[in-house]
């Protein structure tokens, strides 16, 4: 008995409720179908399917068996489809998500390169600040920015580095002062980058240890440009990774604060649920963002 084909026979007629139709669709006899299925029954020697003239319909054994194998039946057909698309180049939607911030100064040039080298592959860029659910989205890639890569939920690869540090401007350290320590913030005028992994806290490296602190926060944004330029003009500190502040620095625009207790290296790593770990869309991508970060490192 071909088990396989068996248990796909038993999916295909509990959903049509047709031996028929499930004869159609696998292209094969009714007869062999009808074969197919009764051999499964005296394999596992009960009864799956309930027939007569007019209707077929499973039996609570044939319920459960059903329920419990065609989640089965579908990874394996999924992973049939993807080893075979792997010695074809990339076709179809890939779609990416990554903060604004990273997207818009960092992601065009990699991607004008993808779409060059994979012209068949159609993307969808989504740009939020607000992390992505890769199991309930239709995202297949997320760029993630954070001091430790994800637990053994999803595949992360490492595509470049960065740090995470206090920055405020010439003229509000000069007015202000600088702050020399932790603690002497609660002093000063805070601009939070509001963010739900973040936990409206502040993280630090102290005595080699990721701490964690929350201020009284003199204003919040869910916009990390908006916050930088607020803070390049004067009105107060921020917490930003070097890459987004890279151009103000640049300028003069702001400097670093408390630099003892920057988070270095700071993790930018491509995030994808298990079930694309064999698509060729996906990997291309990655390897190429790899490839791209190691000749073009980000601040």
């Amino acid at each position: 008995m071909n088990k396989l084909e068996a248990v796909r026979a038993l999916c295909l007629v509990a959903e049509y409720k047709s031996f028929t139709r499930a004869a159609k669709q696998m292209q094969l006899s009714t007869t062999m179908v009808s074969r197919h299925v009764k051999q499964l029954e005296q394999n596992l020697g009960c009864l799956l399917l309930k027939r007569n003239t007019r209707k077929v319909c499973l039996t609570d054994a044939g319920q459960n068996y059903v329920l419990q194998m065609k989640p089965l039946l579908n990874k394996f057909n999924e992973v049939d489809e993807e080893i075979s698309g792997l010695s074809q180049a990339p076709s179809g939607k890939l779609a990416i998500s990554a903060s604004i911030e990273f997207g818009c100064q960092y992601l065009t040039p990699l991607i004008s390169q993808y779409q060059h080298a994979f012209p068949d592959v159609k993307l969808d860029i989504v740009l939020s600040n607000t992390p992505v659910d890769l199991f309930d989205s239709q995202i297949d890639l997320a760029f993630r920015v954070a001091p430790s890569l994800p637990d053994a939920s999803h595949i992360a690869q490492t595509v470049c580095h960065s740090s995470l540090s206090l920055w405020a401007s010439p003229a509000y350290l000069k007015k202000h002062g600088t702050p020399i320590d932790i603690a002497s913030l609660s002093e000063h005028r805070l601009l939070f980058f509001s963010h739900h992994i973040r936990h409206d806290q502040w993280i630090f490296l102290l005595d080699g240890q990721h701490v964690c602190r929350k201020f009284n926060w003199a204003m919040t944004s869910n916009n990390g440009r908006f916050l930088n330029e607020a803070a390049a003009a004067g009105d107060g500190i921020i917490q930003a990774p070097r890459y987004s502040v890279a151009p103000f620095i640049k300028s003069g625009e702001l400097v670093e604060v408390l630099a003892q207790h920057t988070l270095n290296p700071l993790t930018i790593a491509a995030v994808y649920p298990h079930r694309y770990a064999l698509s060729n869309r996906v990997k291309s991508f990655v390897e190429l963002a790899k490839h791209y970060f190691s000749q073009h490192p980000i601040p």
